[in-house]
């Protein structure tokens, strides 16, 4: 995909893989029934359906790699900064800032173990002192 540096490359296959917990390279709606449940979205069915056929065009019910990239990478700033919102608000439970403890129940909520060390590293990282603040978070996604 043009316009993407090698590690937005990474990171949309780390995202996509994330969300393919069968690992058969499509994204069914399974798969992100699965994931919405876990991350509190609340989707219907119909919804879920719904955004598989935003991104996909067809009612074959299956995201490809490709069009889950093509997806992502047409968003306008507005939308991009709207779902980065989204997501600080459901890691953060209503609260100011990310604790640890939130970014632990975020990644186990992906089905993704974290040891008290990779947490110490990633809050480090964002040089937040323990609590990620909204700026922070951006910062740590590099956005």
């Amino acid at each position: 995909m043009s316009g993407l540096t090698e590690y937005e490359k990474r990171e949309f296959q780390a995202g996509f893989a994330l969300l393919d917990k069968d690992k058969d390279g499509l994204l069914t709606f399974e798969d992100l029934k699965e994931q919405m449940t876990a991350l509190k979205f609340g989707f219907s069915d119909q919804q879920i359906l719904d955004l598989i056929l935003v991104a996909t065009g067809n009612k074959d019910g299956k995201v490809k790699y490709d069009e889950f990239l093509n997806r992502f990478i047409h968003k306008d700033q507005n939308e991009l900064e709207k779902e980065i919102n989204t997501a600080f608000e459901i890691i953060a439970e209503d609260n100011a800032k990310i604790s640890k403890h939130h970014l632990r129940d975020f990644f186990l909520s992906m089905g993704e173990k974290t040891t008290d060390e990779e947490l110490d590293e990633i809050m480090d990282m964002a040089g937040t002192g323990g609590k990620l603040s909204k700026d922070e978070f951006i910062k740590m996604l590099h956005v």
